[in-house]
């Protein structure tokens, strides 16, 4: 029996440990704008929602894309569009999912003060992407797989 409270007791310890291991981070759309005009690289910054099936379906091909090209500087970030009141189950997926490329839930409701500034194109649907290098942006308001998704970022190379 101390076996398996030693056990249980341990699993909940780890557990734990390991939700707060990715930290989703709140942030409002002025902190996104600096991460738009970073020119330490190429990066990736990808829209999405937990609810987006699209979004959720390529999320694995971009964390694959921040592993595989991490020597030539491209880094892979999430912008959650999830409502602040559902901080929690974001982090909760995150964590179910095994992101580990950054992840932000954007805290904007009025969409339409900001979606303009991220790219006069987009319509607001997601999964949508903005790579970008410094002055350098390329945005997609598509899903990505592997493939079509290095090519774009090669034109950065």
């Amino acid at each position: 029996m101390r076996i398996f409270k030693l056990l249980f007791v341990t699993t909940c310890f780890l557990g734990s440990y390991r939700l707060s291991a990715q930290n989703v981070e709140v942030i409002k759309y002025a902190d996104l704008d600096k991460l738009m005009q970073k020119n330490e690289g190429i990066y990736v910054i990808n829209f999405w929602a937990s609810w987006c099936s699209p979004c959720v379906a390529e999320m694995p091909n971009f964390e694959a894309i921040a592993n595989d090209f991490r020597k030539n500087k491209v880094k892979v970030i999430f912008i959650s569009l999830d409502f602040k009141r559902d901080l929690e189950s974001v982090k909760k997926f995150v964590v179910d999912k095994k992101i580990n490329s950054p992840v932000y839930l954007l805290d904007e409701p009025d969409y339409d003060s900001w979606i303009n500034k991220v790219s006069k194109d987009w319509s607001g649907s997601i999964p949508a992407t903005l790579i970008s290098q410094g002055s350098k942006k390329e945005f997609y308001e598509q899903a990505f797989d592997y493939q079509t998704l290095t090519e774009k970022i090669k034109h950065f190379f």
